[in-house]
């Protein structure tokens, strides 16, 4: 089913990183910045919306589980130090810096160093999404109808433009720290 794929995808992505720089370790913050409510809400009404799913006792359902567990991973990982810097675009906007900025060029630094993994979780992640999809189809699950397209416009969202503002604000951090 889908553990051994997944330890597969997991090894590869171990063995790739291996040989390569210590790991930046995530920070301890007073007050870590908040991901944005809204992708916060998009992350629970994907897994609310795909929890009852895992339930049924059929090909969708097996799917369903599948892609809840790598997704609730995939999602806590880009809770935990992926999109937290979006929390702070609100301060850089009025011109202003965060008092731990350093600790939010470690964020960001983190993610550039797992970007390919978090990319190739979103790749794992369509496919048990086109995986349940196709089962759902063939088992009369007319509940799921829509639910494809919007995590696809999700991950889009996050790969075309939440990734790039994330590591744009590394970037700007690391500039201005220079130029203090």
């Amino acid at each position: 089913m889908m553990k051994p794929f997944l330890y597969i995808i997991l090894s590869l992505l171990l063995l790739n990183s291996c040989g390569k720089k210590e790991e930046t370790k995530l920070p301890r913050f007073e007050v870590k910045p908040e991901v944005p409510a809204q992708i916060l809400k998009d992350h629970n009404y994907f897994l609310d919306k795909l929890k009852p799913i895992t339930a049924y006792e059929d090909s969708t359902g097996i799917t369903a589980r599948e892609l809840y567990e790598v997704m609730e991973f995939h999602f806590r990982e880009e809770e935990d130090y992926v999109l937290p810097p979006l929390g702070i675009l609100p301060l850089l906007a009025k011109g202003e810096l965060p008092e731990e900025s350093g600790k939010i060029i470690l964020l960001t630094q983190k993610f550039r160093e797992n970007r390919e993994a978090i990319l190739a979780e979103h790749q794992m992640i369509e496919h048990f999404l086109g995986k349940m999809m196709a089962a759902a189809r063939s088992e009369n699950h007319p509940e799921l109808s829509g639910y494809e397209e919007e995590l696809e416009k999700h991950a889009e969202l996050e790969e075309d433009i939440l990734f790039p503002a994330v590591l744009l604000i590394g970037d700007y951090l690391e500039l201005r720290k220079k130029s203090l």
